[in-house]
């Protein structure tokens, strides 16, 4: 059976989907970023790991706001360990 591969926006490396978590836009003002553990909340989704440190690079490179192709409020993101 085919598994879908993503990439981590923090990290930048490939893992199978089932081992990453979503993050998809809420269009709100101003947008804003959720994790979408179903997977199933429309548009265009980001993807990272499950660790607190692949979240924060993604944070301080400013990688959610490339990934969206918008400002992105993410103060809701926490993952912790």
């Amino acid at each position: 059976m085919h598994t879908p591969v993503r990439t981590c926006i923090g990290c930048r490396t490939t893992a199978p989907a089932p081992n990453l978590i979503r993050v998809a836009l809420i269009q709100a003002e101003p947008p804003r970023a959720v994790f979408d553990e179903a997977r199933n909340l429309p548009g265009r989704g980001a993807w990272l790991h499950r660790t607190p440190e692949c979240l924060a690079q993604a944070l301080s490179k400013n990688a959610l706001a490339r990934a969206f192709r918008t400002r992105v409020n993410a103060a809701e993101l926490v993952i912790t360990a």
